[in-house]
Order: structure tokens, then C-alpha cells, then sequence
């Protein structure tokens, strides 16, 4: 899918209150193998957040090895718990950030709200289907740093006090 048209259906569920302050960007690299580059958010033209692939690789590579040693398996039975680490732990290579927005595109609220995806739990953040009394009411204490500063993000966008935490 072209990124201009994964963008334009993740955009869409976004609240009214978040259009035009929140943009979902991406780049690519001309000189780098295979013309990777990076994915970005942006909050009122400021980057909030940047997925990059040069700096995604080593530490992918980092965690494969060590979960490979740790559970005794092949390093190729062990990228896919990495990624899943990594998803966890809000570190994406731009190819993770395409597919986290896929799969945000095609997910009930309460899919993306139970997803063990950080970007996409960000996202549920600033979804419409998230109404604005089941946001006020939703529990931040276990959640990624990340999930709390997007939720700051629709909370100031929505003009609702945040609560405490």
C-alpha cells in the first residue's frame, strides 16, 4: 500500500479535536540500501516521535541474540519474539511503524486498546471511537510512557482536564 493512502486511513479515525494538530509522517533515504528511512509523528509541527530503521536494526540484532542465548533457539524462532519486545517497548524501524498503522486501520477500539503494540495503543489515544468519558476513565498506571504522553496529547486537544497519576 502506498504510504500516502496508509496514512490518509489511519488519519481518518482520528478525533476532530486531533486533525491537523497530529500528522502521521514518513521519509526515505535515497542513498541508504533499499530506500529506508524513517516514520515520524508530529504534534502541532513538532516531532513527538521518530522510528528509524538505521537505528532499529542493531538494537533488533541486540535483542534477537539475546533472546536466542536465553531460550536456546535460533536466532530465526527468536526475531519474531524480539519484535514483539521491541513493539512493547515503543521502538520501531519504519517498516514496524507501516505495519502497526495497517493494523491500527483495521482494528476495533477495543482491539487497539488491548493490543501489546505501543504505537498502536498511542494511536487508540487519539481514535474517536475512544469517546471522551471512556477516556477520562481509562486506567494509565500500567501503560508505556508513550501511551501516557498521547493521551496528555488528546486530553489538551479535547480541553479535558488530566487527571492525576
Amino acid at each position: 500500500m502506498k504510504w500516502s493512502r496508509r496514512k490518509q486511513k489511519a488519519e481518518h479515525f482520528f478525533s476532530n479535536s486531533v486533525k491537523g494538530r497530529v500528522e502521521l509522517g514518513s521519509t526515505r533515504y535515497r542513498g541508504s540500501p533499499d530506500n529506508e528511512g524513517c516514520g515520524f509523528i508530529l504534534f502541532d509541527k513538532k516531532e513527538i516521535w521518530r522510528m528509524c530503521s538505521q537505528s532499529f536494526y542493531p538494537v533488533e540484532n541486540d535483542y534477537i541474540k539475546k533472546i536466542a542465548e536465553q531460550h536456546a533457539i535460533p536466532p530465526q524462532e527468536a526475531q519474531p519474539l524480539a519484535l514483539e519486545a521491541l513493539a512493547r517497548e515503543g521502538v520501531f524501524s519504519q517498516q514496524t511503524y507501516y505495519d502497526s498503522l495497517s493494523e491500527y486501520s483495521h482494528c476495533s477500539i477495543d482491539a487497539l486498546l488491548a493490543s501489546p503494540n505501543t504505537l498502536i495503543k498511542c494511536l487508540a489515544m487519539l481514535d474517536a471511537r475512544l469517546g471522551k468519558r471512556r477516556l477520562l476513565k481509562f486506567d494509565l498506571s500500567q501503560e508505556h510512557q508513550k501511551v501516557v504522553e498521547f493521551y496528555r496529547i488528546r486530553c489538551e486537544c479535547e480541553g479535558l482536564k488530566i487527571k492525576a497519576f
